[in-house]
């Protein structure tokens, strides 16, 4: 396919979590649609500043409509969720190789996101829940810094039906938390049963990825078992 980018019709554009909102854009019958064939891909977005940026797709391959997680300044957020049907976004292809599922099949997973990286994650997440007996034991550990950036909360329940453990980490926790604190590295399993057989899914700052690696490390998973989605 060309890799000129496309005006998409919008779906939806909805803020999510502070400052976050979820972009739909409507794919089906165009040359996009089937370029998304990987979780954790991205794609360049136009968004209303005329600049093409790279953001991770956070839905699944294979729907109607491609979805994105729009970290941006509070002053932007109304102008996009204003957004309807008779806007377009210009997006490009999907691109990259994203994370190498079939390499996490029959293999405990770790996912470990923070920020705005849940979107990738959650692309992983909704497209393998169909196989998830192909699977084995999951655990998502995301981080933001409160409780109001956590993104994708309304699926928790959901993912966690599926035998998926949801750990969401605050790094500044605010009265009446009851949940995990600190950095996403401190609330690995102390040890790893087998640790040769885990592969991990990563996804955050650059810093995050070190400090997550040399945990990893510290409980036998080396860094062949780590993969990065960019």
């Amino acid at each position: 396919m060309s890799d000129a980018p496309l005006a998409l019709p919008i779906v939806s554009a909805r803020e999510i979590a502070s400052r976050q909102v979820l972009l739909a854009l409507a794919t089906r019958g165009t040359a996009l649609a089937g370029a998304h064939t990987v979780p954790g891909q991205y794609a360049r977005l136009t968004l209303d500043d005329g600049v093409a940026r790279q953001f991770v797709i956070a839905s699944p391959p294979g729907t109607a409509a491609m979805e994105f997680l729009l970290k941006v300044p509070p002053e932007r957020v109304a102008p996009l969720c204003a957004l309807g049907a008779d806007d377009r976004v210009l997006v490009g292809r999907a691109q990259g190789e994203g994370f190498p599922l079939a390499k996490a099949e029959g293999r405990p997973l770790q996912l470990i996101g923070v920020g705005s990286g849940i979107a990738a994650l959650r692309s992983v997440i909704e497209h393998l829940l169909p196989r998830r007996t192909a699977f084995g034991d999951i655990t998502l550990l995301y981080g933001v810094r409160h409780q109001g950036e956590l993104a994708f909360t309304e699926r928790f329940g959901a993912w966690a039906g599926h035998g998926i453990k949801v750990v969401p980490v605050l790094s500044r926790p605010t009265e009446g938390w009851d949940g995990a604190s600190g950095y996403v590295q401190e609330h690995l399993p102390r040890s790893f049963v087998k640790p040769a057989r885990h592969c991990v899914f990563v996804c955050g700052l650059p810093e995050m990825e070190k400090a997550v690696g040399a945990a990893l490390l510290e409980r036998g998973v080396g860094p062949d078992q780590v993969y990065r989605n960019w």
